[in-house]
């Protein structure tokens, strides 16, 4: 995410400097460099608490009965698991963006350039830290390699995918933005983002 923001950035620099002729001088090239810096690092902050984006999203088997143990990188979740729900998979400083019903968008490796419309219909606030106690009470320092994320269950709404999600197996990796109603301006962003995830997933193609 954060090289398709600086490459945009850059693009739009280079056509103003193209466009408004501004010379290539060692105060434009820093100014411009620095200024760019400050406002991706500001607009990343404000697209990952308002609209939050996971890279670790997928879909899972549905299970008799309805309510079924899902585990995922380092959390146990109970949650009910039907066709078109996947679970994504957010960073903890997401969790005041998330919320049930908020719109959500939800692209497929496996499904490239298409991007399907959704909402969130569960939060499930664990994960392993608070899951450490066991029966010999002891506990488990948490891994220090990753990051504990928040599971979301979120129901795919999009009729389009009716057609699809034959082709889709269980487990299949997912990318997830969820938007929230506040800065609803930049969700125009994550949306252009996310479109781009999902165009990027041709690529795959060919290796």
């Amino acid at each position: 995410m954060e090289l398709m923001l600086i490459s945009g950035y850059t693009a739009i620099c280079i056509a103003v400097f193209t466009i408004l002729r501004i010379p290539l001088n060692r105060w434009t090239v820093p100014t411009a460099s620095v200024g760019g810096l400050v406002m991706t690092f500001a607009l990343i902050q404000l697209l990952n608490y308002y609209h939050p984006y996971s890279d670790t999203s997928r879909p899972y088997v549905a299970t008799a009965p309805a309510a079924s143990s899902v585990t995922e990188l380092v959390a146990e979740v109970p949650m009910t698991v039907e066709e078109h729900n996947l679970v994504a998979w957010f960073h903890q400083n997401s969790l005041l963006g998330l919320n049930k019903g908020s719109v959500a968008e939800v692209t497929f490796d496996s499904i490239p350039g298409r991007v399907f419309s959704g909402s969130v219909r569960m939060v499930m606030p664990t994960s392993n830290d608070g899951q450490a106690l066991v029966e010999d009470s002891t506990f488990y320092p948490p891994p220090e390699a990753s990051q504990p994320r928040i599971p979301v269950l979120i129901n795919i709404t999009d009729p389009r995918y009716s057609s699809y999600s034959p082709q889709v197996p269980s487990g299949s990796p997912a990318q997830a933005a969820v938007y929230g109603k506040e800065f609803h301006h930049l969700a125009v962003v994550r949306k252009t983002l996310l479109r781009m995830s999902a165009w990027m997933n041709y690529l795959s193609l060919f290796s």
